[in-house]
């Protein structure tokens, strides 16, 4: 049976801006942190939720960011970097596909 993927917030928690797997101009959003008001960890008053970011450029390095340091792709710029990716990994089955024949 498959775990669910369903995570819940509290109703207290105001909502995060930015979800899990969502790709932005920093990189793709691999984790999702709250901090509630007065949290000695950010010395906010206010509540705030903080990113996990894979940048884009290194796929070794993760970004923790605040929400307000995050930018959304827009509609064009995802269907680039998708188009791009999809690119890449049709390249990779074509080499894949060459191995196999050699084997």
């Amino acid at each position: 049976m498959e775990a669910s993927k369903v995570v819940t917030i509290p109703n207290h928690w105001t909502s995060p801006k930015y979800s899990l797997g969502q790709r932005t101009k920093q990189g793709m959003i691999v984790g999702v942190q709250y901090y509630p008001p007065n949290n000695l960890l950010t010395g906010l008053c206010n509540e705030s939720w903080r990113y996990a970011v894979l940048d884009k450029n290194d796929f070794s390095e993760v970004a923790h960011l605040e929400e307000e340091k995050i930018s959304p792709l827009t509609p064009s710029e995802l269907r680039a970097e998708l188009e791009a990716e999809i690119e890449r990994y049709q390249r990779e089955i074509l080499i894949l596909k060459q191995e196999l024949v050699q084997a």
